[in-house]
């Protein structure tokens, strides 16, 4: 996944569930073995817990190159498949100037993806594909 490519200057959100509250990633758990493993920067790295409830505001402030959204099955909460989560943040008035959103620059990923499992693998395939796709290699 990581053979002759240089994602240093891409920035990502990986965000899990629920629009009203959602739930980012954090510095630890999957997604930062993502981010590690690719050189890439997760804007909310700075967290410790690992799924950090966080403000839509401060998701626009930090402005992500890239979008990882987990298409979950489950309704717990709201906006959990990546269908649900694409059309809230191209209809929300704070979110739809952010650019990954303008770019439409999206990587879906299985919940299982996003936690420590055996398909965190292929998170990081499929995270690492997607930014090629974006010209976001140096």
């Amino acid at each position: 996944a990581t053979a002759g490519a240089d994602f240093g200057g891409a920035s990502v959100l990986y965000w899990f569930s629920d629009s009203q509250g959602p739930y980012m990633a954090g510095c630890c758990g999957a997604p930062g073995i993502v981010s590690g493993t690719l050189g890439v920067k997760n804007v909310f790295d700075d967290t410790k817990e690992e799924w950090p409830q966080i403000n839509w505001e401060t998701v626009v402030d930090r402005d992500p190159d890239v979008l990882v959204i987990a298409d979950l099955t489950r309704r717990a909460q709201s906006a959990e498949s990546a269908a649900k989560k694409i059309e809230f943040l191209e209809s929300h008035p704070v979110t739809r100037n952010m650019t990954a959103v303008r770019k439409k620059r999206y990587v879906l990923l299985s919940g299982q993806a996003m936690n420590p499992t055996i398909r965190t693998v292929e998170g990081i395939e499929k995270v690492a594909a997607a930014l090629r796709t974006y010209g976001l290699t140096k």
